[in-house]
């Protein structure tokens, strides 16, 4: 039992290392455009790993995989949001890489707002090809979280 635990435990600092790895390339690209710097947050984080591992299932790449993103963000307590997401990269080096010369995938990793962001890479099964996916956004404190039934999530908008 405390072989699985320890596995587990490491697994999940794993991740989430890498995930502050991102976070912190991404914090850099923003303070060079006199921006705030990321975190990593956990709602976000789950948001990118059912988007990346749905795309990873599918073998394919599109925001609308798992679900359109304004009903995968219903619920997360964002003021505004957007998502990139990345096929066959290497790297999450070079997926940032790619996003900066892409003006919508740039202009997501340059909200002015974003407070936060989530990430995931999965392989596909068939393939082995990496489906990355990017949730950024400005995470709210839940009193001030209203969502409304025709507007579950202000602010969404989606890179590409």
């Amino acid at each position: 039992m405390r072989i699985v635990c320890l596995v587990l435990c490491l697994l999940a600092t794993t991740s989430f290392a890498r995930a502050e790895d991102v976070a912190a390339l991404i914090s850099q690209y923003r303070k060079a455009h006199g921006l705030s710097a990321v975190k990593v947050d956990a709602e976000l984080n789950a948001v990118a790993e059912r988007q990346a591992q749905a795309m990873a299932k599918a073998g394919v790449m599109g925001h609308d995989v798992a679900a359109p993103f304004s009903v995968r963000m219903t619920g997360v307590r964002v003021g505004g949001a957007g998502e990139n997401l990345a096929e066959g990269t290497k790297t999450w080096a070079e997926t940032i890489q790619r996003w900066e010369g892409s003006a919508g995938h740039n202009e997501n990793l340059l909200m002015p707002e974003a407070t936060h962001i989530g990430v995931a890479v999965v392989y596909s099964e068939r393939t082995h090809e990496p489906f990355r996916a990017l949730v950024i956004g400005r995470k709210v404190d839940p009193k001030a979280f209203r969502p409304s039934p025709f507007n579950p999530a202000p602010g969404i908008t989606i890179g590409f």
